[in-house]
């Protein structure tokens, strides 16, 4: 079983915090396998948008609100993200959905 990736073992690739006029600050990271992931952070509304590259280009893994979800910035996003990973839901979390049954 492999180790399971943590901040630590990214490394930054490009951080823009350009807010300005775009309110809008960009960090993206590599994982070691060569993985690229990016987190956008948007001043207004206060969200963070988790993303991956693949051939067809950028695509949402999650979209986290400041408030909503308490997340403080890009690095504690990327942290929720890298959670969610390495700890998979299980049938006993309170969130899993009921089975769903046939009328």
């Amino acid at each position: 079983m492999s180790k399971p990736l943590s901040m630590e073992d990214l490394t930054v690739k490009f951080h823009s915090s350009r807010v300005g006029v775009s309110h809008v600050e960009t960090t993206i990271w590599q994982a070691p396998e060569g993985s690229l992931y990016r987190v956008v952070q948007r001043l207004d509304p206060a969200e963070f948008e988790i993303a991956t590259l693949v051939p067809t280009g950028w695509i949402t893994l999650l979209a986290l609100h400041k408030d909503a979800d308490g997340v403080a910035d890009q690095d504690e996003a990327m942290n929720r993200w890298l959670d969610i990973q390495n700890h998979p839901p299980t049938l006993s979390d309170d969130w899993v959905a009921e089975p769903r049954t046939e009328a």
